[in-house]
């Protein structure tokens, strides 16, 4: 026959199973508590002694361990930009004349050729360098350096 602490050694088994496939390390604070209760009930304490021991022990992985956990598996910096927004700031080369009135304009960029315009509609020629200040869709908004922003980078 199954005693109390079995019970609690296997929901607690149970919960860190469920865990593996669930985020946010919430499942897993139940199945610790659970464990936690186990050897209590193996000593025969009381069932409400049992259920304070669990509550306390939840109560102390949620606010404790639980964000250290999250804070570890989840904790990167969000200043770190991926995909096209890693673009923003990066420089490049004009490959197709840039004209607003004429709908064309490619730059090149770490090997990648990319649409592009400018923020005020202003023409610029091929081979002029340039900084990307915003991405719109498949086009970045690009701006022309200046000879002295050139030499100063």
């Amino acid at each position: 026959m199954l005693e109390a602490w079995h019970l609690w050694v296997i929901a607690g088994l149970v919960l860190w199973i469920m865990e593996i496939f669930t985020p946010g390390f919430v499942v897993g604070v139940f199945g610790t508590a659970c464990l936690a209760v186990a050897p209590f009930a193996g000593a025969d304490v009381s069932f409400k002694m049992q259920l304070l021991v669990f509550g306390v022990t939840t109560v102390i992985m949620t606010f404790t361990i639980r964000p250290l956990i999250l804070n570890h598996l989840y904790g990167r910096d969000p200043k770190i930009r991926t995909n096209v927004d890693a673009l923003i700031g990066k420089s490049g080369f004009v490959t197709e004349s840039i004209d607003h009135l004429h709908g064309s304009g490619r730059v090149k960029i770490g090997g990648e050729l990319w649409r592009a315009i400018t923020q005020n509609d202003s023409p610029v020629e091929i081979g002029r360098k340039v900084t990307v200040r915003e991405v719109e869709g498949n086009k970045l908004i690009v701006e022309t350096i200046t000879e002295k922003e050139g030499n100063a980078s």
